[in-house]
């Protein structure tokens, strides 16, 4: 039997305690309580999505490519009277 490797990027974020590991190209995500953690505990994650997508029958989204990765940050002004969430 032949095994297919799929490649998917992931973003990792600190969120609190935990880092939070988000898969943009499936919409899925997981966390763990290191980066190492949560990489391993997404890549299960990603494990399962595709099984239930190919068990309904559903087309798999297509792998990512490293020449689509693009990971950037920006700097605006904020109105003065803001309200943040934290």
């Amino acid at each position: 039997m032949k095994t297919t490797i799929l490649r998917y990027n992931v973003v990792i974020r600190k969120e609190g305690d935990f880092y939070i590991a988000d898969v943009p190209t499936l919409g899925i995500s997981d966390f763990g309580k290191s980066i190492n953690e949560a990489r391993k505990n997404v890549e299960g994650a990603i494990e399962v999505h595709l099984q239930g997508l190919t068990k309904i029958g559903e087309e798999v989204p297509r792998q990512d490519t490293q020449e689509e990765v693009y990971f950037s940050q920006v700097t605006v002004t904020a109105p003065k009277n803001i309200k943040f969430s934290f």
